[in-house]
């Protein structure tokens, strides 16, 4: 058994991550803020919770006192933020800490990046040699930088394995596209339950437990480190995406919204995020990026540590099962 640090292990990925790795034996430290939602793994034993930040590299050098491993998932994941330095500072000097605590350490790194570090692709599937430098949002191109840094860190001795999920869907995730997903299950209208604009682009779209059963099926991989592995899914187009979710919630297909009502909605609500200082639901990058294709091949996963796709339908109904029982219970 290994003694393992994670960072955003309270976020959506990070939840199944850990009480994966716990249920097998391993020690884990938790890094967390002194708000994080530990509520999780209040039934679990075996965890330690260090209060720091990956901003912070002395909290960070506290953290890995009798570590071997560190699985790094924290990262700002919002949509719009009043100030875009908050990309960098957590999203690439973060990495860019945890990257030079695992080397002068000496230890493990399996890095949780996202397709946005690779770009929009063709409509037919690539690998992990794609590159796109087309961002339309700060959190594509943080990304981006972030693996570009921890690939020239890799020639000093780093051991790091870099993973890019799709779209990541599944029971408990309200980030911008859990919440599309939640409220076309709904058939609400707004804000979003509509299709902006034709949706013909393709979408890769990865179920959250696939990420995680893979993440755990790597530990012991030593062969594989210096490598990186796209963790997608089913390829599927963006309107299709949303008419399968629509129906299988409610057996209904998904509205459209002109793009142009889209975008000046969008405007509208950045308009109003900056007097409330609230994550908008929807920004006008969001809706340029989303008309670009996003086409992956998992192929180089599967073929070197078997990671397996669960079919989109099965994770469907499964995820919207969720959402359904928690609409209920909060109707209650």
């Amino acid at each position: 058994m290994a003694n393992i640090l994670v960072t955003g292990g309270t976020g959506f990925i990070g939840i199944p991550l850990v009480k994966k790795l716990n249920s097998l034996g391993h020690s884990l430290k938790l890094l967390i803020r002194e708000n994080s939602n530990t509520n999780p793994f209040k039934n679990l034993n075996n965890i330690e919770y260090v209060t720091g930040d990956v901003q912070d590299i002395s909290s960070l050098e506290k953290a890995v006192n009798n570590v071997d491993i560190i699985y790094h998932l924290a990262a700002y994941t919002g949509i719009w933020a009043k100030d875009k330095s908050i990309y960098y500072d957590i999203n690439v000097k973060g990495t860019e800490n945890i990257a030079n605590v695992a080397l002068e350490n000496n230890l493990k790194l399996f890095y949780v990046s996202s397709f946005a570090a690779l770009g929009p692709t063709p409509p037919e599937a690539v690998d992990e040699t794609h590159e796109n430098e087309n961002f339309f949002m700060e959190y594509e191109k943080s990304k981006f930088q972030a693996k570009k840094l921890v690939k020239e860190i890799i020639p000093k001795g780093l051991k790091v394995m870099i993973f890019y999920p799709g779209i990541v869907y599944g029971p408990g995730d309200f980030n911008i596209f859990g919440r599309m997903l939640f409220d076309v299950m709904r058939g609400k209208i707004l804000p979003l339950g509509l299709c902006p604009g034709k949706g013909e682009a393709m979408t890769c779209v990865s179920y959250v437990f696939d990420i995680s059963n893979a993440l755990v099926d790597v530990i012991n991989k030593e062969d594989l480190f210096g490598e990186d592995f796209i963790l997608g899914g089913e390829n599927i187009k963006f309107k299709e995406y949303l008419d399968l979710i629509a129906k299988i919630g409610r057996n209904k297909k998904v509205r459209k919204l002109p793009f142009t009502i889209a975008f000046v909605y969008a405007w509208l609500l950045e308009v109003k995020a900056k007097f409330n200082k609230k994550v908008p639901y929807l920004t006008r990058p969001t809706l340029r990026a989303i008309k670009y294709h996003r086409c992956y091949s998992s192929k180089k996963a599967i073929d070197k540590f078997g990671y397996t796709i669960t079919p989109l339908k099965e994770g469907l109904e499964d995820t919207i099962k969720w959402y359904k029982d928690f609409n209920e219970e909060r109707k209650k």
